[in-house]
């Protein structure tokens, strides 16, 4: 993955949101969990799924039909896409 730096979101020590070029098409968008091996602070491809951007809206249509999210999770999101749909109007 060719990480944007910018749109880095570290969450903790060894946790962050990376997004950039994929690694099967530098020219998609895709989104990960970058965990770093405790220890070493290395990275650790084996505890960091990397998705295709286009991924995500099926993921989370699939867990909601499955009702997989609590309600204050699903109200976050809510909250998360409204803000969302306001900056890119």
């Amino acid at each position: 993955m060719n990480v944007n730096h910018e749109l880095t979101q570290r969450l903790d020590d060894s946790y962050m949101i990376e997004i950039g070029g994929s690694t099967w098409n530098p020219e998609k968008i895709s989104i990960r969990r970058r965990y770093d091996n405790p220890g070493s602070g290395k990275f650790s491809p084996h505890g960091s799924s990397e998705l295709p951007v286009c991924a995500i809206e099926d993921i989370v249509r699939v867990a909601c039909e499955n009702d997989l999210f609590d309600a204050d999770t699903c109200a976050a999101m809510l909250s998360h896409l409204s803000a969302s749909i306001q900056r890119i109007k």
